[in-house]
């Protein structure tokens, strides 16, 4: 028992790992335009099967049933409808996400809490020195952006879809270290550091809103959330006396693009709203039915009659509406509204609650809900929550 115990802690620290360095291959580091490759931890989470053997005569641990239903039911819609739509691998990906869930869940199974989460920010901490030693190899790329900044900087990204998600990834990560005071703030001020070389404006939102579910989470003292409350008045306070926004706007391309919101300079939004345009006339036409996993862009591509550089449609929310129907949204809905629940009720003491909900608010600009780390979260989270709950009626 100990040497399959020790297997799988050593399974699980690597496959986390590999989750986070989502553009290595099979064949290498991969370039923006190799997406479709196999990566990694694809394949090294074939080794996670002899983990299942070796058990499965001591039962395996039964999923949540509207996780069941969330991916039975995606997937039997979208084999109905590529009778009439083309075909999508995005299925598969669909499925990697529910086989990577079921890694989650049946870890969190084999061990507490505590050796979870320590797993976890072992991986992260490697993750984080990893992005902030490739930053000193692109200090030409980042200093050529800074003197003429536009979009983003050309930095090679370990997180597949570039800085942004780069960004996203490692501000989610953050909040694994809720209960760690000071290397929660280190770790927050390097996240919000590299978020604005990346001019990522949902890094900042991200980063940001894992502060504000820290501050209300029940990890946090009372005289904690004095200090902050002191700290962020004082800091507010000498911020509006002493320094010129619109000169810092100017000087910090990171906070002009959050000025630029929506406005007519605002490529990335521009972007959205010229797919979001025809989004009612495609959903109209499948009569709320859906196109079948990964078909939204086909569907916008179809009725625009424009090809589009994106692969999603940059709200997870309308995507799966647009691919899934309505029966497919509210699976999904379902799903969410479970998960939440939990995350509130644990008070936001289990920092994977936490990710879990910044997750869901940062899904309405970004993710197509085949994020597998996402999924390994909610598959150790929900099992954490469940063990607590046994745990707590065996007591009484």
């Amino acid at each position: 028992m100990r040497s399959t115990i020790n297997f799988l802690s050593f399974f699980f620290i690597l496959f986390f790992l590999f989750l986070n360095l989502q553009t290595l291959s099979i064949k290498g580091w991969m370039g923006a335009e190799e997406e479709s490759m196999v990566k990694l931890y694809h394949l090294f989470s074939l080794l996670f099967i002899p983990c299942v053997l070796l058990r499965i005569n001591k039962g395996l641990p039964k999923v949540p049933s509207y996780v069941w239903h969330y991916f039975i039911g995606i997937t039997l819609i979208s084999l109905l409808l590529f009778i009439f739509y083309p075909f999508n691998r995005v299925l598969i990906n669909h499925l990697f996400a529910f086989y990577t869930f079921y890694i989650g869940y049946y870890v969190a199974s084999s061990f507490d809490r505590e050796q979870v989460l320590k797993l976890l920010q072992k991986v992260a901490l490697g993750v984080f020195a990893i992005i902030v030693g490739k930053l000193f190899f692109h200090i030409p790329e980042i200093r050529s952006f800074m003197k003429a900044p536009d979009g983003h900087p050309n930095i090679y990204t370990i997180y597949g879809g570039g800085v942004n998600l780069e960004a996203t990834w490692i501000g989610l990560n953050t909040a694994l270290f809720i209960n760690k005071k000071k290397l929660f703030y280190i770790l927050l001020a390097t996240t919000l550091s590299i978020s604005i070389i990346y001019a990522s404006r949902v890094g900042v939102v991200i980063a940001l809103l894992v502060a504000g579910f820290k501050f209300i989470s029940a990890a946090t003292s009372k005289k904690e959330r004095q200090a902050i409350v002191a700290m962020a008045f004082s800091a507010a306070l000498a911020f509006i006396i002493l320094v010129d926004l619109e000169s810092l706007s100017e000087k910090v391309y990171a906070l002009r693009r959050f000025a630029e919101f929506g406005g007519s300079s605002d490529k990335g939004m521009a972007g959205r709203f010229a797919m979001w345009r025809y989004y009612g006339t495609a959903l109209w036409d499948s009569k709320f039915l859906g196109y079948g996993a990964g078909n939204g862009m086909y569907a916008i591509e179809s009725i625009s009659g424009n090809d589009y550089p994106e692969d999603n449609l940059h709200n997870l929310y309308m995507q799966l509406l647009l691919e899934f129907g309505i029966i497919g949204l509210l699976l999904y809905l379902i799903s969410v509204y479970n998960i939440s629940k939990k995350a509130f009720k644990s008070r936001l003491s289990n920092p994977l609650a936490i990710i879990l909900l910044v997750y869901f608010i940062a899904s309405l600009i970004q993710f197509r809900g085949t994020d597998a780390m996402i999924w390994l979260f909610m598959g150790l989270f929900l099992r954490i929550e469940s063990n607590k709950q046994k745990l707590l009626a065996d007591v009484e």
